[in-house]
């Protein structure tokens, strides 16, 4: 109940939509005389020219003739007293304005960092940055369109249309896939990235009793996320399951308008053989027809940097 009054009490203090004297009444005022009332508050002195403020009594809204509680005068109204309230009304706001952005950076910092969490990059990778890939002639163009790729990916995400990078080992393939997905990420875009096995390991983790996440969940997870990166695929020889997950996956994207990047080392006739299983060639080829049609191929079919 005290609570209710409280609540009330703070509605009248603050109803500017009242006329000051329908709800207060000032301490010095000659008709406080007729109501009932506690002491009032000694009066204040104004820091700059020394006026009188006097406490206001708050009516009670049931009880005529009562002064429910006493309230705080209001500021004085001298020409220091005006500039002082506004410049401490100016630091009030600017200290609310620095504690949000504060705020802000540090909410964007934690959602950057579980981004970072749920992108499953290896540590090594997330050190693959834009500014540290080492630029020549022949990789000048590739480093140019992941770049476009991030500042444009708005119209990515309209469009569906992904990467596909193509070359030899050591070109720089996921160093570029890494440095896109490090840059959207700061930019607060969800993106996971990991080689079609070690993704598809993760719902084969699911089928254990005490995980809680479910392979549907993670099929989900990954032909919904803003960007998917598959690296390396085709270097392992993928099971009869790990196909038909990895079509599932690829084909909602693809249906969906899901921008996808893929790094390969082969060129498609042998990524079909590579991805086939004994009894499964169509499956493979229906992967690698979508990835044509979703993904831009840029061939990076330069010296391995790591021999140099």
């Amino acid at each position: 109940m005290e609570r209710i009054w409280e609540i009330l009490k703070n509605q009248y203090i603050q109803g500017e939509d009242l006329k000051t004297d329908q709800i207060f009444l000032w301490a010095n005022d000659e008709a406080l005389k007729e109501y009932e009332h506690e002491e009032p508050p000694k009066a204040l002195k104004c820091e700059f020219c020394g006026k009188s403020l006097y406490y206001r009594g708050l009516k009670h809204p049931f009880k005529p003739k009562t002064i429910w509680t006493w309230v705080k005068p209001e500021n004085c109204d001298c020409e220091k007293s005006v500039k002082y309230k506004e410049e401490q009304e100016r630091l009030m706001l600017e200290k609310q304005r620095k504690e949000q952005e504060e705020h802000r950076k540090r909410e964007e910092k934690a959602k950057i960092d579980r981004l970072f969490e749920m992108s499953k990059m290896g540590e090594r990778f997330k050190t693959r940055t834009f500014d540290n890939f080492i630029v020549n002639s022949e990789n000048k163009k590739s480093l140019e369109i992941a770049k476009g790729f991030v500042e444009n990916f708005e119209q990515a995400k309209a469009s569906g249309l992904g990467i596909m990078f193509v070359g030899n080992y050591g070109a720089g393939k996921t160093h570029l896939a890494c440095g896109i997905a490090i840059e959207l990420i700061k930019k607060g875009i969800p993106v996971i990235y990991g080689t079609a096995i070690t993704l598809l390991f993760k719902i084969k983790q699911t089928y254990g009793e005490e995980v809680k996440t479910s392979e549907w969940d993670l099929l989900d997870l990954y032909s919904t996320v803003d960007l998917l990166i598959i690296d390396d695929l085709g270097k392992e020889k993928p099971s009869e399951w790990v196909l038909e997950k990895l079509y599932h996956i690829i084909n909602q994207r693809y249906e969906n308008l899901k921008p996808t990047i893929i790094t390969t080392n082969y060129d498609d006739v042998t990524l079909i053989n590579r991805l086939s299983t004994a009894s499964n060639s169509s499956t493979a080829e229906a992967i690698v027809s979508r990835l044509n049609e979703m993904c831009t191929g840029v061939y990076m079919n330069f010296e391995d940097h790591r021999k140099m």
